[in-house]
């Protein structure tokens, strides 16, 4: 009889284990922002033995007012002046110049993301794990490209990194680049960021898709929409194939649970 109870309630498990989400997705993980700073939180972050002043040199003139009344109505992280950076951090600060997001600060002026989108400077930490700042980019990412990140989560490279807590699996700044953030639209570039760990793939290896959603697509990229189409009619399929099986499954349960029951009552 054991086996009669075993069949649904393993099936019952394998579906509330397809159905759960990510469990670290929903976590608040991301400080937030404030013109206010924590002193205690700041003296021990990585940037805690630079003095005020070396960052926010108007701070010591006389007969200015800190903050400004003026500007506490406006976003502190677009008000700073990021090419202070450069100053301890020249060869990060470059390779941020060249890359995608201060190419959009330049054509988008407001909407471009600078160094203080993705860092909250006074209370960066370093020493962080893999797995650690993994996960921490995923959301952080993930404010301006939801999409992806939802992508990214339901692919092998979201499951294995940022849900199972695999370190060797790829994170959004392996293949796009810390501070360049390229595009990888284009398979040649593609390719040099799979191969960081497929050194044998070639470039039949970058028809693999990552984010797999139309949310976003142009439509003049039309081999991506192709694509897209195909996994679609594959996910039909196998949704077609598994709700047989287990419909297949659940009847045979029932039916011998059924032909038990009659048995009994025959007996009795």
């Amino acid at each position: 009889m054991l086996k009669v109870f075993f069949i649904p309630f393993f099936v019952l498990f394998s579906l509330l284990g397809l159905a759960v989400s990510p469990a670290h997705a929903n976590e608040k993980i991301l400080p937030q922002r404030s013109w206010f700073v924590d002193m205690a939180k700041f003296q021990s972050s990585s940037h805690g033995r630079i003095s005020c002043s070396e960052c926010h040199a108007n701070i010591e003139e006389k007969g200015v007012k800190h903050p400004d009344p003026k500007l506490l109505s406006r976003s502190s992280t677009l008000l700073y002046d990021y090419k202070k950076c450069e100053k301890c951090h020249p060869q990060v600060y470059q390779r941020y110049l060249k890359g995608a997001h201060a190419k959009a600060l330049v054509e988008r002026k407001k909407d471009g993301p600078t160094c203080g989108n993705c860092h909250v400077t006074h209370y960066v930490v370093s020493g962080q794990s893999r797995l650690t700042l993994g996960r921490w980019m995923t959301e952080m990412c993930g404010e301006c490209h939801p999409v992806e990140k939802k992508t990214y989560l339901e692919n092998y490279h979201g499951k294995a990194g940022s849900t199972l807590g695999h370190e060797a699996s790829a994170y959004c700044t392996d293949c796009h680049g810390a501070h360049t953030c390229l595009s990888l639209k284009k398979k040649e570039i593609a390719l040099e960021a799979c191969q960081k760990c497929h050194p044998n793939a070639r470039l039949r290896f970058t028809d693999y898709v990552i984010h797999a959603s139309q949310e976003g697509v142009k439509k003049e990229d039309v081999e991506k929409l192709n694509k897209l189409k195909i996994l679609r009619w594959v996910e039909i399929g196998f949704g077609i194939i598994v709700f047989s099986v287990l419909a297949f499954f659940y009847s045979h349960t029932l039916v011998w649970i059924l032909r038990k029951v009659h048995e009994w009552l025959k007996r009795n």
